[in-house]
């Protein structure tokens, strides 16, 4: 059984088992230590966002590198939210500047970079450059949001039509679908301060005439952690269809109130506040290498891209009633790290 794994493992992978047996006194030792490394990188690879304050550092840094005065700086951990802020408002200045007028419906999501945008609406009405703003929230959040800023909040329903929505996605790449150039993005990961309304937060979004996505940062390929919302009646009968669709190519965890709770959730896991659904995380991991498929998602045993995994969501599994796979957004508003300017990138 051991030969097989190591056959199965390849070159790496076997020297990395070996290595392992010559200190573990059995099969078992070996599993639990394997199962030990897995655990501890589970959440922070689900997420996909390893090494997202690393990355936002480095950015910082070259835009110190041509400061004269900051040169001498150091950027260390303690400087995460200043960075995380001066991108904000780099992207939000961007954002406004390209699509915010007087008289508009503006949708809001979650997220540091919208919350900027907010802020800095919420100022020029003050000033009198803007008038009449109107805001949908995507979830409670972002009204929270909106109402400390002392924006006008309206409901979907309450609208006739959005003219321009912002969403910060948790990851977003550049994919090409039928020749043509256009954007995977993954809504709703975060767990903390709420959960996310995926239902609510699609809704706002199919309601409006363009959808921008503010990222400081693109990833290669989408991977990593897909939520979805299912009913929380019969939430098992669902995960174990999600389960047959993904066998082999993602696990299926119940959302607790932490990411990396259980497979069944935790003590506490996430059901709304009504309690008509609960979220699901579809984790697209490499049970061999303990991270991300390199190819990012995988469906029927094969590399797959974010819209045919939409589609078998949509299609093949019953009970699905939101996913967090998103690929209709017009624009993408992010950092060009060699000049540490916001630039817009537009679909084919």
């Amino acid at each position: 059984m051991f030969a097989t794994r190591v056959a199965a493992c390849g070159a790496d992978g076997a020297t990395r088992m070996m290595r392992a047996t010559m200190w573990s006194p059995s099969l078992a030792s070996e599993a639990a230590v394997a199962r030990s490394r897995v655990s501890s990188r589970r959440s922070a690879v689900a997420r996909g966002d390893v090494n997202l304050c690393r990355q936002r550092r480095h950015l910082y840094r070259q835009r110190a590198a041509r400061d004269v005065r900051a040169s001498a700086e150091r950027v260390d951990e303690s400087d995460d939210a200043d960075i995380t802020t001066a991108l904000a408002r780099t992207l939000a200045s961007k954002a406004k500047a390209l699509y915010v007028k007087s008289d508009m419906v503006i949708g809001v999501s979650r997220g540091e970079h919208v919350a900027e945008l907010m802020r800095t609406v919420s100022e020029d009405i003050r000033s009198g450059a803007l008038t009449n703003i109107k805001v949908v929230a995507c979830e409670a959040l972002a009204a929270k949001e909106a109402a400390v800023c002392g924006l006008e909040i309206r409901s979907e329903d309450e609208v006739r039509m959005i003219d321009v929505s912002f969403v910060q996605p948790s990851e977003c790449a550049l994919v090409v679908v039928n020749g043509e150039k256009s954007f995977g993005a993954v809504l709703g990961r975060e767990t903390t301060p709420v959960q996310p309304d995926l239902e609510r937060q699609k809704r706002v979004m199919a309601s409006s005439s363009k959808v921008v996505l503010l990222k400081e940062l693109f990833v290669d390929k989408v991977g990593g952690s897909i939520p979805c919302t299912v009913p929380a009646d019969d939430w098992e009968e669902y995960a174990e269809e999600l389960d047959d669709l993904l066998l082999g190519d993602a696990e299926v965890w119940r959302r607790g109130a932490t990411f990396d709770a259980n497979p069944r959730g935790g003590k506490n896991p996430y059901i709304s506040s009504d309690g008509s659904h609960t979220l699901l995380d579809l984790r697209f991991e490499d049970p061999i290498n303990a991270g991300r498929w390199e190819c990012g998602l995988m469906l029927d045993g094969k590399p797959c891209g974010p819209y045919e995994l939409q589609q078998a969501l949509e299609n093949d599994v019953e009970g699905v009633i939101a996913h967090g796979l998103y690929m209709q957004a017009d624009s993408v508003i992010t950092v060009n790290p060699e000049t540490m300017e916001a630039v817009e990138i537009k679909r084919d």
